[in-house]
């Protein structure tokens, strides 16, 4: 028996898979879309985010996508040409599916690192509360005081279309004297002592961040949302980013309505604890303004809030 010729085998087999992939025209559109994701998604050796041993998480992870298909064939002889031989039979089917699996983690690699760098801005944007933007009041000042009837009455009147969020809710009376107008109606209080009176009388008050529930609403989920109670003690900062948030929230013909304490009606302490916090409603006017709003100042009776701003934005503004 004539010794095997692995070369001329080799050269056999190569020619033959060469063949196939040139007539197939399946396998050959295959190859040619993981060809081209591979080069949409692979960094150069120029690139800032080149890779290197030392990197972070993602950057190993990224080096071990780079999958070498080539397994080692020793030096024995004999043994080795077997081996060679194995691997070249083998060789097109795990190259194809290492370039599969290639695409798919350097995939997976650039969408961790667009996770990554949206958490760092969003970390960025909120900052820490010993930040020196955030004023050193916040969180000391006293939560404001539950409505009073005339307040209750005039914002429920004031309230547009559903679906309403009061925020903050406080004990239900605001989301309850909307509700009974054939609203639907929900609140979002910070205290859980007030929430649960709220629960007690049987009114959809719910616990959590006033901000964070906001963000974390549908774009275009409420016809009407009225800010009120702790609103009055947030940074500014905070309050922007409160009205941008409403304005994707509404609805295109949705309406804001804001009943809170003007800061520079405070008593003493109130007013020296609460520096930075809160804005008055005229300049609560003026931001909604600034964000496409058509806002005015309604007179309100209380004793403690004696103007409430009602902006509404009309189709033709809300579409522009």
């Amino acid at each position: 028996m004539s010794e095997l010729d692995l070369k001329q085998v080799s050269a056999e087999i190569e020619a033959e898979a060469e063949t196939r992939r040139r007539q197939d025209r399946e396998i050959a559109r295959l190859e040619h879309d993981i060809e081209q994701a591979w080069a949409d998604i692979a960094e150069s050796k120029a690139s800032p985010q080149a890779v290197d041993e030392d990197g972070d998480l993602l950057d190993q992870a990224a080096n071990l996508a780079a999958l070498d298909p080539h397994v080692p064939i020793g030096s024995r002889r004999g043994l080795r040409g077997v081996k060679w031989l194995i691997r070249k039979l083998s060789y097109w089917y795990a190259r194809f599916l290492t370039d599969q699996f290639n695409v798919f983690a350097g995939v997976l690699i650039r969408h961790l690192r667009n996770v990554e760098t949206r958490l760092n801005r969003l970390e960025g944007a909120a900052g820490p509360l010993a930040d020196s933007a955030v004023p050193a009041g916040f969180g000391v000042l006293d939560n404001p005081p539950e409505p009073s009837a005339s307040l209750v009455s005039q914002v429920a009147g004031l309230a547009g279309s559903g679906p309403c969020l009061v925020l903050s809710g406080g004990e239900g009376a605001i989301v309850e004297a909307i509700s009974e107008r054939g609203i639907s109606t929900h609140g979002v209080e910070q205290d859980p002592d007030r929430v649960l009176a709220g629960l007690r009388r049987r009114i959809d008050i719910r616990t959590g961040g006033v901000l964070a529930h906001l963000v974390s609403a549908e774009d275009g989920e409420f016809g009407t949302i009225v800010l009120t109670g702790i609103v009055e003690t947030l940074p500014l900062k905070d309050l922007i980013g409160m009205v941008n948030q409403a304005s994707l929230k509404l609805k295109k013909t949705g309406r804001i309505v804001v009943a809170v304490a003007d800061p520079a009606l405070r008593a003493r302490v109130d007013a020296e604890l609460g520096s930075g916090l809160g804005i008055s409603p005229i300049t609560w006017r003026h931001l909604l303004e600034q964000a496409g709003f058509d806002a005015s100042l309604e007179p309100c009776p209380d004793s403690r809030i004696t103007e409430i701003v009602v902006a509404q934005r009309t189709a033709t503004r809300g579409q522009s």
